[in-house]
């Protein structure tokens, strides 16, 4: 796969001297990709698939400020050439009819090489070994879970990228990512329900390592367990409570709600801006909790550079209650009154980039200890651990909303709306399971009633952020426990 990019050194060449004869700036971004798919389910593979595509995206910029894009699915070298000069007339056209122009920025040339450890082994991808291996964990979980209806899933993502532009940036990298998932379903009297958890890593090997299969079964048994009691329990109350969230919900939050708030192409709508920009250092949140976004070597939306083929940076959005930056590209940033960050990501070669996230995490400070790892806490843990902190001695009643199950965001007003995966009642009398809920409310007033956390960070709650028809891995999280104080603009849905 890699060597297919290390080819393509005098296409480069080629093109980049053909955009700058002509006076433009070129972005060209090479990509190929490989994706292999396991489903079993009852002990038989549902599906065993590899899929892999290749091709390259071109990228003009006029120095009147017009710009073009074009892709093709090979790396013919005339085709290319063509395609290039296709993407400069229309790059003149779009001056000639009055488009908004965007002046070049000053970009300083990068070159630079990331291949993880990791990829080499997807060439070894025995799908399978792996369908055998996912029904030995299927079989274990139901051993001790019986009576639940359970799906495993595994996929393994290679994805590598050359961008090359015209001033001699080359930057290469290799983004592996493997994900193991299970659904539990079980049927009670009000019908079935399903619960799911993941686990994820870059080496396509994780269903054999040792440490994360024991983290996945802990995981899977708890969904499955969940799965049986959640069909016949209660809904909770609706109303705004003191609230305890785990931090795949504080990641949900990060993201959905502060997170596409700040990226710089819809600052023109964003509560977060103020005539197209960002309102940098007006207080937003309490003082000790800030929102910080980077990429995480390891991690399952890590990408070192962007599609730009800039060094990715570390944007702190949220300083200690006040904004503090935005998730901006070179383009945007003026605009945005901004630093450039550049959090351009695209899903495929065939996209044009879009500021996005990558590792998003909500951060409180002076976090109180929780030892041990976050799976070894039901809610009978998680009780026992805010009554040690004192937090039942404030609110005589505790709801805790446990697991990420998806939500949405107006970027315009600041309202979310989330869901969990179940809802418990916490107090000193006992525990009270309850059914899933909406956690809705204004993003203001969730990081203003942040009031303590417990444990420490946590950073692999997986997902996918879909934007403008575009998909890519997204992660995050926070420490293993945020304590929300009431607030009239935070609710609960329910009874």
């Amino acid at each position: 796969m890699i060597e297919h990019l290390d080819a393509l050194s005098s296409l480069a060449d080629l093109l980049g001297a053909r955009a700058r004869s002509a006076g433009t700036l070129l972005i060209w971004r090479t990509q190929i990709r490989s994706v292999h798919r396991v489903l079993v389910q009852a002990g038989k593979t549902e599906e065993s698939s590899t899929a892999t595509s290749l091709g390259h995206g071109i990228q003009v910029f006029t120095p009147e400020g017009g710009t073009a894009f074009a892709s093709r699915d090979d790396f013919r070298e005339d085709e290319a050439a063509v395609l290039l000069d296709r993407a400069l007339e229309i790059a003149a056209s779009g001056t000639r009819l009055g488009l908004h122009a965007s002046p070049l920025p000053d970009l300083v040339p990068e070159r630079g090489r990331e291949v993880p450890p990791a990829a080499a082994a997807f060439e070894r991808i025995d799908l399978h070994g792996v369908a055998l291996r996912l029904a030995e964990l299927e079989a274990e979980i139901a051993a001790q879970v019986p009576g639940v209806t359970l799906k495993l899933s595994y996929t393994a993502d290679r994805d590598a990228w050359r961008i090359f532009r015209s001033d001699g940036t080359d930057v290469l990298y290799v983004m592996p990512r493997c994900v193991l998932r299970v659904q539990a379903t079980a049927r009670g009297r009000e019908g079935p329900h399903s619960v799911g958890c993941s686990l994820g890593g870059p080496d396509p090997g994780l269903p054999w390592d040792e440490i994360s299969v024991r983290r996945l079964l802990q995981r899977a048994e708890s969904a499955a367990r969940l799965a049986q009691k959640l069909p016949d329990a209660p809904p909770h109350r609706a109303g705004s409570f003191p609230m305890v969230i785990d931090y795949a919900l504080a990641k949900g939050l990060a993201h959905e709600a502060f997170g596409h708030a700040s990226e710089a192409d819809g600052y023109r709508s964003s509560i977060l801006a103020r005539d197209g920009k960002l309102r940098i250092g007006e207080e937003v949140g309490a003082r000790h909790v800030s929102i910080v976004d980077e990429p995480v070597p390891g991690d399952h939306a890590w990408q070192p550079w962007s599609a730009n083929g800039i060094r990715r940076g570390r944007a702190v959005i949220v300083d200690h209650g006040r904004l503090a930056a935005g998730l901006a590209d070179p383009w945007s940033a003026a605009q945005g009154g901004v630093a450039i960050t550049d959090a351009a990501r695209a899903e495929s070669f065939r996209n044009p980039p879009l500021p996005r996230m990558s590792n998003i995490r909500i951060e409180v400070g002076e976090p109180a200890a929780a030892p041990g790892t976050f799976e070894s806490y039901g809610p009978e843990e998680v009780r026992d651990l805010l009554a040690a902190g004192g937090v039942l001695r404030r609110h005589r009643r505790l709801t805790f909303l446990s697991g990420y199950a998806g939500g949405q965001v107006n970027p315009a007003t600041g309202d979310f709306v989330f869901q969990c995966k179940a809802v418990y009642e916490l107090s000193q009398d006992g525990i009270v399971l309850h059914r899933p809920a909406i956690f809705a409310g204004s993003m203001f007033g969730a990081l203003r009633s942040v009031r303590e956390a417990f444990g420490p960070l946590r950073l692999d709650a997986l997902g996918t952020c879909g934007k403008w028809g575009q998909n890519v891995p997204s992660s995050g999280g926070s420490h293993y426990f945020v304590v929300l104080d009431p607030d009239p603009t935070v609710r609960l849905g329910g009874a």
